[in-house]
């Protein structure tokens, strides 16, 4: 019988929560990628949403589980901290004169202690974009399904801060 890793029952945590928020009307997902990397061995699944309202900032959700985390765990490898998954979370919206206030606001809203870049992005075919990713330093397990849920909740309240102009 299959036992399904950490990274598994991240994942079905995850999809449920954003999928119930899509089907209320609240959000709409406009991609979602669920990938297996077989050069570098990793799993990763990301989704992007937008508020159904307010298309203009994209927030993005992807959870990683790499070689070490998977293979600890398939083979059960006493040392369970190597278990579970690593979270990032990135907003995207295209360049405005709000772009300094934006990344000012996402790291203000998320705090010290977590990885964040920023990034401009300049397409001839879609103008300018601005993105910044929060990389947490933790890895996500299994116990910690609620911390999963009320990041991605998380995620919603800073696009409506950024809208809004509260952050």
């Amino acid at each position: 019988m299959f036992d399904p890793t950490a990274y598994d029952n991240l994942k079905v945590i995850l999809e449920g929560a954003v999928y119930d928020l899509d089907l209320s009307g609240e959000l709409k997902i406009i991609e979602r990628n669920d990938i297996v990397d077989l050069a570098k061995i990793v799993r990763r699944y990301e989704i992007t949403y937008i508020l159904v309202d307010q298309p203009s900032i994209k927030a993005n959700i992807s959870l990683e589980a790499n070689l070490n985390q998977l293979a600890s765990e398939l083979l059960n490898i006493e040392n369970q901290s190597m278990f579970g998954a690593n979270i990032a979370i990135s907003f995207s919206w295209n360049t405005s004169e709000n772009t300094k206030d934006f990344f000012h606001s996402i790291k203000s809203h998320w705090g010290p202690g977590h990885i964040y870049e920023e990034k401009q992005i300049i397409s001839s075919l879609h103008g300018s974009n601005e993105e910044m990713t929060i990389r947490f330093t933790r890895t996500m397990t299994e116990e910690m399904v609620d911390d999963l849920v009320e990041m991605f909740h998380y995620s919603i309240v800073t696009i409506k801060k950024l809208l809004t102009g509260t952050g």
